[in-house]
């Protein structure tokens, strides 16, 4: 029997190749609250990549708002990351934007910028308008970090 790492290996090959592995999210469900950052971390990139192969519809959204406010900053990135992929399939709701107006404020450069950019799916693909979520990307816009300035221009303009 495999164990966690190995499980994640293999599924991560398995995605990396588009492969269809919705079979994993109740595993993966799991898996985002190990006690072990490293498969913590695996996991979440596991199911941000689901959401970007465009598999697993709304379970992506419920394994992926409760980590919104997650200690590390590799799972807040994917997190933002996620619901923005999962955003272009025309999924979402209340409570991803909610999570995605919080990182706009992240202390990390690489999160604020992942959720502008998400930001940035939700309202093209979307027609989300919230004007809270508006507002923060505004103020983005002048940034310190030319990488979040200009996945704040990308939401604002497209």
């Amino acid at each position: 029997m495999m164990d966690e790492r190995e499980w994640l290996s293999v599924l991560e090959a398995d995605l990396r190749k588009k492969a269809d592995r919705k079979d994993s999210l109740p595993t993966l469900s799991l898996l985002v609250s190990s006690d072990d950052p490293e498969i913590r971390n695996s996991a979440v990139w596991c199911v941000a990549k689901s959401a970007q192969n465009k598999v697993g519809g709304r379970a992506i959204l419920d394994i992926l708002v409760p980590l919104g406010s997650d200690n590390d900053q590799e799972i807040r990135e994917n997190v933002a990351w996620g619901i923005g992929e999962i955003s272009g399939t025309g999924i979402s709701d209340l409570r991803a934007v909610i999570v995605i107006i919080k990182l706009l404020s992240d202390k990390e450069k690489m999160v604020r910028g992942m959720a502008a950019w998400a930001a940035g799916r939700m309202i093209h693909r979307l027609g989300e308008d919230d004007p809270v979520m508006i507002a923060k990307l505004k103020d983005l816009e002048n940034d310190p970090s030319e990488y979040v300035r200009n996945a704040a221009g990308f939401a604002l303009k497209g």
